[in-house]
């Protein structure tokens, strides 16, 4: 069977701008795309590429599914979910009228309009955003009084046991996001804010969601930049994660977003790029180039110090900030590993070629250069963040209710050897390095000087 060509016409957030054309095709299950920048957009004096890897003078991008885990070019890619979204979207399509096998451009056309990722919409060829087209009246995320619905929805679908209605209520909140855990699309009335809502899985044993919500804490903590979260409750087996989103400003106009994968135009989130790697993309593409790489030092520290092993390309992410320039967007999706080795553990994407998957604080210093810093620095503020970190968790954990059991069974993600490595540098100079101040925290919403909303 040949399926016939799909076409959506790209727009950048509710500018009225058309920037771009999206073609699809999916001939006997190959599935390929094309995306082309109008000529428009290419004229406008306000122009600008939607990563790094699709410039505007080269015009034309095609993508397959050869390489890639979509047949999209990378930036549409990060309008799209994996894992929890595309699995909500693939049992909504198949409950309804589709029957053939699911492509790529149902995912992409079935995803919310008002709470899909980043600030590109997608326009049918009858004049709708998709997928408003979906419902007969458009729906606003659901105030936080429906936590329990979308909970109750959530935990169906992992056990697969849900209904239509959980479907429908899932494919308008929940399909835009991407990541395995379970979670959904909220919006906080009394501040005017869309957050995500993390649920407690089906069959999980860990604390999940709170330890979560207590190392994003802990990294506004040691003064990284890191989103906001809190933690709602609707019983003490079942924690909520509500983490703000940072890529809508606090009027709710969209902010351009593109993963890591995007920003290195890799073709898998495993792929093997190193931190130094990034680091010397940013060098290249940031608007203060100073600043983020120290901050992206400051980064994998924190995620070396507190066990976490889960961070590939796709969690990691970049927001624009003027035409053709970026910064990493706000932490998110950091998550301690409890059943750590004690003397090591293995990163998704490496500091360097040199020291390979190796969590590794010395090998991380050894590095330095490459974040432009030198190894004195890089030490004291290494030893600094260890030392609060160190100092702090328990208090952390103890706010957002662990029990002493859950506390010793992290125990090891926070205190082990590299944090004994990490201590063991001296005493910090860094200027302005004293963490153990009350954190000041970040202002996702309202970042110094004006940044791009549309």
């Amino acid at each position: 069977m040949i399926n016939s060509p799909s076409r959506l016409r790209v727009f950048l957030g509710s500018t009225g701008k058309q920037i771009g054309t999206l073609n699809f095709t999916d001939l006997n299950g190959r599935q390929n795309s094309v995306f082309d920048y109008t000529q428009s957009w290419r004229e406008d004096q306000d122009s600008f590429s939607i990563s790094p890897s699709m410039p505007l003078k080269t015009g034309r991008f095609f993508a397959n599914a050869l390489n890639q885990y979509l047949a999209l070019p990378l930036s549409i890619c990060d309008s799209c979910p994996d894992s929890w979204g595309s699995k909500i979207i693939r049992n909504a399509l198949r409950c309804g009228t589709v029957k053939r096998k699911i492509n790529d451009f149902d995912i992409l056309a079935a995803i919310d309009d008002f709470t899909r990722v980043g600030a590109l919409r997608y326009m049918d060829d009858q004049g709708e955003f998709v997928s408003r087209s979906l419902f007969k009246s458009f729906q606003a995320p659901p105030p936080k009084l429906w936590l329990n619905r979308l909970a109750e929805a959530a935990k169906a679908l992992e056990r697969s046991e849900e209904n239509k209605g959980d479907l429908e209520i899932l494919l308008r909140h929940g399909a835009s996001l991407g990541g395995a855990r379970p979670k959904a699309s909220v919006y906080d009335t009394a501040k005017g804010q869309l957050l995500i809502a993390k649920f407690t899985g089906a069959g999980e044993t860990k604390p999940t969601e709170r330890v979560e919500v207590l190392t994003l804490n802990l990294a506004s903590r040691v003064k990284l930049n890191a989103s906001k979260a809190s933690l709602y409750c609707l019983s003490d087996k079942e924690p909520i994660a509500l983490i703000e989103r940072f890529d809508r400003t606090a009027k709710g106009n969209r902010r351009l977003y593109i993963s890591a994968q995007t920003f290195m135009d890799a073709p898998q989130a495993a792929d093997n790029c190193t931190y130094t790697e990034i680091a010397d993309q940013l060098r290249h593409n940031a608007s203060e180039p100073e600043q983020q790489l120290h901050e992206l030092f400051g980064r994998v520290a924190f995620t070396i110090l507190v066990s976490n092993s889960d961070d590939h390309l796709k969690n990691m992410g970049f927001l624009l900030t003027s035409p053709n320039k970026w910064e990493l967007s706000p932490m998110f999706d950091v998550n301690p590993d409890p059943d750590r080795a004690e003397d090591q553990i293995d990163l998704k994407t490496w500091i360097s070629e040199e020291s390979g998957p190796s969590a590794s604080i010395e090998a991380l210093i050894d590095a330095a250069e490459w974040f432009g810093l030198t190894r004195e620095y890089a030490a004291e503020k290494v030893y600094s963040m260890a030392e609060v970190i160190s100092s702090t968790w328990k208090l952390e954990a103890k706010a957002v209710g662990l029990n002493t059991s859950q506390i010793k069974d992290y125990h090891l993600a926070f205190e082990n050897s590299e944090t004994s490595y990490a201590l063991n540098l001296g005493q910090p100079k860094v200027p302005g390095s004293d963490f153990n101040e009350e954190p000041k925290a970040h202002d996702n919403q309202e970042p110094d000087g004006p940044q791009p909303s549309f």
